[in-house]
């Protein structure tokens, strides 16, 4: 029997899952939960043979349990259960270590084949996740302070106020935007700003 534990902030994506999967004789649903802000001890009580977490929840999100939880128990099996087709979440996704990438909107039956594949051993990626990830794992990302600054670039700061916010120089800024644009291959800061907030690189 595999046992399978989801975290997701819908209670209602949480009462299907769960009747969906007792569908099948060789799994079961052990523990949900609405929130990901105490990872590690919904883990370490339940002790699942997967977890499906999703990506987007209020709070502790799930690329961020995802990191801490493998710190503590990096023989962990994660899937995340998402909508997002982001080029940033599907790539942060597999570089902090998960398992499986499951679309919210994948058949009943593929969702339990790739629970089966992930507590067998294996991982689990959709030919399209897949070119999403290759597509992604060939351009150059963008350190955290670069992301840190085009998030103050998209709230409308000027160089000399994210000057401030880190207590360097304007023409200090004006590198990192410089490696920003080269990196993003673009041109202006709303043409960064737009293109980052399509990859998923910043929140819109």
């Amino acid at each position: 029997m595999i046992r399978v534990a989801v975290i997701d902030d819908h209670s209602v994506v949480l009462a299907g899952l769960k009747y969906v999967l007792s569908l099948h004789d060789d799994m079961d649903v052990i523990a949900t939960s609405e929130t990901a802000d105490d990872i590690c001890t919904f883990y370490k009580t339940q002790r699942p043979d997967v977890l499906l977490l999703d990506i987007r929840m209020p709070g502790t999100s799930g690329l961020d349990a995802l990191a801490t939880l493998r710190k503590q128990y990096p023989d962990v099996r994660v899937a995340m259960l998402t909508t997002s087709d982001l080029e940033e979440d599907v790539y942060r996704s597999f570089n902090l270590g998960a398992n499986g990438y499951i679309p919210k909107d994948a058949r009943p039956a593929e969702i339990a084949n790739a629970i089966r594949t992930i507590a067998a051993g294996g991982n689990y990626m959709p030919e399209a996740i897949r070119r999403i990830y290759e597509t992604r794992k060939s351009v150059k990302g963008l350190t955290e302070r670069e992301v840190a600054i085009l998030r103050y670039i998209a709230k409308g700061l000027s160089y000399h106020e994210i000057g401030k916010q880190y207590n360097i120089s304007v023409n200090t800024v004006k590198i990192h935007v410089r490696h920003i644009f080269e990196k993003l291959d673009v041109s202006d800061r709303t043409e960064a700003v737009t293109l980052a907030i399509a990859r998923g690189i910043i929140e819109g």
